[in-house]
């Protein structure tokens, strides 16, 4: 008997197809070695991902080392190269003589807030090395223990290692040739050559590590949502074998058990994914409003000053699709989690009802009731802040909001300029940017 996966949905079996010569236990690594690979030589990470024969996820101290040589070449030379330019006459006259006054700010803002958002990543990321550690081999060893209760489900990899690797890389690559092109046309690559490489590049280091860490999450939501659909699926078969039998045998009810303590294990699995991703999803899901809202907002303003379409408009557009994209499948991933993890309990309450309502099996669902009801917890953004299709409307209605205000304040300034008054856009600009944090940090990360 197998397991198979239901025509239009992904997640009845953990993967798509095993690969020959790949060891059951080794298939969470194959899956997702690639991603943490890329984060590890980006110098986020300090670990590796290795097979369980191998001793599980590791970290060394040469990994650490170059850990943080990796970071510091990365910072030093974003800001060494913006450095150069505002220092040398010629390159930031280059530079800074064709950007609008608004594009100065937003420039100054976006720079800031990457490197603010980066350390913080980073700073996370080795504070909770050991429990991310732990909590990759705990999904390694779910998968292995899976395996020896219920030998006829078939492991399926490939779409998984397609999803987070081929479709990632897609991504990633998609990014940071659009930031390149981003940076090459906003520091005149004319003038300079290598310190506009040396910005264009750390940027779009800085700035695409930041959408991988949340690719991660998004992977690490998707992992726990199939081992919910495959329990499910289990669950099912073992209640279609208890309404064919009069009597359940012993060998249903181990099954049983299993099945239980895999959907107990998931929850805690869930519980410490919130501990290790939630805060940095939430800097990740900030650091997106603030970009989205200034770019929205320079659209807005080059339209309204009926500027003409010109390279500018169209990698600041692509750039805003990226993090739309990253946005939609955080919420959507967690939505998703948090169904199948609602539909998992729910069709286990019904244990009893299948096997005859023994005395013993109520009192075995009564307890995992009462244990259902102090670990209901959903996947979080931030502490607090449940990571659902909710999370949209708070990003996207603030942004709206924070929009509306810079055009008023545009319009106000338009006025300002027609009647002969001072122009103070700088100060009235950072100013209405500093309030977001006031709004979308305490509401994501809090």
């Amino acid at each position: 008997m197998r397991v198979w996966q239901t025509s239009g949905i992904r997640s009845v079996s953990p993967c798509n197809m095993q690969q020959p010569g790949t060891r059951r236990g080794d298939g969470f690594v194959y899956c997702y070695d690639s991603l943490y690979r890329l984060l590890f030589y980006l110098g986020i990470l300090t670990f590796r991902l290795h097979n369980q024969s191998e001793g599980g996820p590791r970290s060394t101290r040469l990994r650490v080392l170059y850990a943080l040589a990796a970071r510091a070449a990365i910072l030093l030379g974003f800001v060494g190269g913006v450095y150069v330019k505002l220092t040398d006459p010629q390159m930031s006259q280059a530079m800074f003589s064709q950007l609008s006054p608004l594009f100065k700010i937003i420039f100054f803002w976006e720079c800031i807030l990457c490197i603010l958002t980066y350390v913080e990543h980073c700073l996370c990321m080795d504070a909770y090395c050991s429990k991310h550690i732990g909590l990759l081999a705990s999904m390694q060893l779910l998968d292995t223990d899976i395996s020896a209760e219920f030998p006829h489900v078939q492991w399926r990899y490939n779409r998984t290692r397609s999803k987070y690797w081929y479709g990632s890389s897609l991504v990633f690559c998609l990014y940071v040739a659009i930031s390149l092109a981003l940076m090459f046309d906003t520091t005149q690559c004319s003038c300079g050559y290598v310190s506009t490489i040396l910005i264009a590049s750390t940027y779009s280091m800085l700035t695409s590590m930041l959408g991988t860490m949340g690719f991660i999450h998004i992977a690490l939501m998707d992992y726990l949502r199939i081992r919910f659909r495959l329990i499910m699926k289990l669950v099912e078969q073992q209640y279609a074998k208890a309404d064919t039998s009069p009597k359940a045998n012993e060998e249903q009810l181990q099954h049983m058990d299993h099945l239980f303590e895999f959907t107990k294990r998931c929850s805690r699995l869930l519980d410490v994914m919130n501990d290790v991703c939630g805060f940095i999803s939430g800097a990740g899901i900030f650091y997106d409003f603030t970009h989205m809202t200034c770019f929205v907002y320079m659209l807005c303003h080059k339209l309204l000053h009926r500027e003409s379409w010109d390279t500018q408009y169209t990698f600041v557009s692509l750039h805003l699709v990226v993090h739309i994209y990253k946005l939609l499948m955080t919420s959507v991933y967690g939505y998703l989690l948090q169904r199948e993890k609602r539909n998992c309990l729910q069709l286990l309450s019904n244990y009893a009802h299948h096997f005859g309502n023994q005395a013993t099996l109520k009192n075995a669902v009564e307890s995992f009731q009462l244990w259902r009801m102090h670990n209901n917890d959903s996947a979080h953004i931030g502490y607090s802040f449940p990571c659902n299709i909710s999370l949209n409307y708070l990003v996207f209605n603030a942004l709206a909001n924070y929009v509306i205000v810079l055009v008023q304040l545009l319009f106000q300034l338009q006025l300002k300029d027609k009647q002969g008054q001072p122009i103070r856009i700088p100060k009235d600009s950072i100013r209405i940017l500093a309030m977001q944090y006031n709004f979308v940090f305490n509401s994501t990360i809090h």
